[in-house]
Order: C-alpha cells, then structure tokens, then sequence
C-alpha cells in the first residue's frame, strides 16, 4: 500500500482483492448459528467452532441449486471465496457449496435430551392440563426489558380487562437463566391463585434460546401445579420446554392471543344472543296469542264450569301421581342412607381401635407416627377403644 493515505474503502477494497487473489476458494467446516433469511432469498449465518466463528453469505442463485434444508445447530462443510463486505469491513465466504457434516453439537445434546425426557413420560398429553378459559390471575416469566413483556402486555389489555398479571423478571439467556427461570416458578407457585403462568422469550438462534432446553428446567415446568404456557422464540423455533408445558404458543403475542378471549367479540356475541332471545321471545308471544285466540272460540269456553271440572280432575291426578313418586323416592333415599352409614361405619376409627390398636399423640396434640418424633421423658397420650392413657416416653426405637 507505500506511502499514500487511502481512504476506507480504499483500504477495504485492497485488502479484498489480497484475500481474494491469495486465498481464493477454501473448504470450511462448523457449525450454523443464527441463520437468516430475509426476503430476498439469500441467506446469511455464522460458522463457527469451540472458539471462533466466521460469516458466511449463501446468495439466492446459488442456494436454488442446492438441495438442502439449512438449520440453526446443523454442522456443515461450506465451500466458497473468502472476500470483505465493504459496509461493515468484515471478511466472509461467499459460497459456492454446502453440504452437512453431521448434527451440531447443540442439536445433537437437545434430540438426545428430548429422546431422554420423552421416554421418561414428561411430555404425554394425557398429563397436560387445559388452560383456563377466562383467567383472572397471570404470572409471567421473561426478561425485564425485553420486546416479549410488551408484546404480551399491549394484547392482554388490548383484548380482556380484570386481569391480575405478576412479573417474575428473569434473564432468558445465557448460563444463569435456567436456575433464575426455575426459582421464578417455585416462586409463583407459592400463590394459590394464578390460574396461569407464561414462560416467554423473543426469537434468537439455537444458542440465544438454549436456556430453555435446560433438562432442570424441565422438571421444573412438569411439577408446576399451575399450568405453563410456553412461548419462547418464534414459530419455528421448538425448545424442551415447548414440549413440557401445557400449552405452546407460537411465539409470546400468541401466547396472550390464545390465553383471554378479545373483550370486543365477547361483547358482539353478548349482543347477537340478546337479540336472538329477544325475537325468541316475541315468537313464543305471537304464538301463544294464536293460541290463545283459537281457544277462546272452542265450546268450552262457553261453558267455563266445564274447564273447572276438568282441572279439578287433573289436579287430583297430579296429586295422587305426585305421593307415589314421593314414597318410592323416600325409600331410594332410606336405602342410600342404611348404605352410607354401613360405609361409615367401616371407616369409623373406633372400630380400628376395637381390634387392639391405639393412637399416640404428643403434648401439643400432633399425631405421632414416628419415634423420632417424640422425646425421651416426654409425656405422650394415648388414645384406645375405651379411654385414654398418660404415659411418659422411657426408651426409643
């Protein structure tokens, strides 16, 4: 370059050239992470190894030829030209090629720990639990700041009113994020009345999204009490803790989407129900009027002591039908009750105590089924068939 001062692009477009002339086409092997495809149709992503990573810029007209289904995690041998991109001064391959390698490290330890966990039942349906339909209280877990606690909010006000939300903040990245996203839900499980928690986090790659494939954290999701709707990343992307909770949502707006119903169409169905009793209403009126209209022509009506007579008539129908239906429900309900008190009777602890056995209890009137729960000297009661006994612990066992 001598002596002469060159301007950026100067620079960048010799050093191009330098990479360019001297290195040419090389064959490079990694793995793909955070894989992008804009709408254009080409698609940019890093390669990287245990330490370094470089970008790789597959255009269109190349990728058309390739058969093949790139994926975040996937390892594979890029083939190309190793040149700048000027804008941001970075040296990347411009492929030519790509062919898989194999599984990503990261892919492979997730189809091995969803193959784990499946196996050992923590994802079967027949163990999930439905989602309320109108919650009244929510508990989210996802970042303080981040576009999912948003999202979420803007549509749940948007769509539903009296709603109680909690937010337990947490990092939803990185090698602390498991054991904080965990805590927060041994956290919300304390309350007795959240009908719902959401699990929420943002697109990234396989390794922004990997706290969620952490197996803890799992097991965490599976023994909540409350159910948990997963929402973590976008459509595509499918984490071990989409597969373990309740529900998984697409992405953290569908997820507040799916959980409360949209206040205004509510209100349209109140509405149409509303007119569609109202002209139910104005149907049975008209033809109850009809009706009313014909018997008033009929014969008996002319002669009112004829109804009399007749409903007299009925009436004592109705009564003689009604005792009998009375005196056989009266002895179904003698039946279950002799039944219920023979059950009863079979649970009365009395009738344990009767064959010899006792009950100890200790000073405070808790009852003791382990020596370790008592001390030595301490004075105990003792409950049998017949009365009671005071007794004074000598010698444990």
């Amino acid at each position: 370059m001598g002596d002469k001062i060159h301007t950026v692009s100067e620079a960048t477009m010799i050093i191009k050239e330098l990479l360019e002339e001297n290195i040419g086409s090389v064959y490079i092997k990694g793995e793909i992470s955070g894989l992008k495809i804009p709408e254009s149709g080409h698609c940019y992503f890093s390669l990287k190894d245990e330490f370094n990573q470089i970008k790789v810029a597959l255009f269109k007209h190349t990728a058309n030829k390739l058969d093949i289904d790139l994926k975040d995690g996937q390892e594979v041998v890029v083939f190309g030209k190793i040149s700048i991109y000027g804008k941001k001064s970075e040296y990347q391959i411009i492929a030519e090629d790509i062919k898989i390698s194999g599984i990503g490290e990261l892919l492979l330890k997730f189809e091995k720990l969803k193959k784990k966990l499946a196996e050992k039942g923590l994802f079967d349906e027949s163990r999930k639990r439905p989602i309320p339909e109108f919650p009244r209280k929510v508990g989210i877990i996802t970042s303080r700041t981040g576009a999912a606690i948003r999202d979420i909010l803007n549509i749940l006000s948007r769509r539903y009113t009296d709603l109680e939300i909690i937010i337990k903040p947490t990092l939803v990245q990185g090698n602390e994020a498991p054991e904080q996203i965990i805590e927060a839900i041994k956290i919300l499980n304390e309350f007795d009345d959240i009908d719902v928690i959401i699990l929420a986090r943002g697109g990234g790659s396989i390794e922004d999204l990997w706290a969620f494939n952490d197996e803890n954290l799992a097991y965490a999701i599976y023994e909540s009490k409350i159910p948990i709707i997963s929402a973590v990343g976008h459509e595509i992307d499918w984490t071990i803790a989409d597969f373990v909770a309740d529900l998984r949502a697409p992405t953290p707006s569908a997820a507040a989407e799916i959980l409360v119903p949209d206040k205004n169409e509510l209100l349209n169905i109140l509405i149409k129900q509303m007119k569609n009793i109202h002209n139910l209403m104005l149907s049975i009126i008209n033809s109850n009027k009809e009706k009313l209209n014909s018997l008033i022509k009929r014969y008996a009506f002319k002669i009112p002591e004829k109804i009399y007579e007749e409903q007299v008539q009925r009436l004592d129908d109705a009564i003689i039908n009604l005792n009998e239906v009375i005196d056989v429900k009266i002895k179904e309900l003698n039946e279950k009750i002799l039944n219920i008190k023979d059950k009863l009777n079979i649970l009365n602890p009395l009738k344990v105590l009767k064959r010899g056995f006792s009950i100890v209890y200790d000073e405070k009137n808790r009852l003791v089924k382990e020596s370790e729960k008592v001390l030595k000297n301490e004075n105990i009661k003792i409950r049998l068939y017949k009365g009671k006994l005071i007794a004074q612990v000598k010698e444990k066992e």
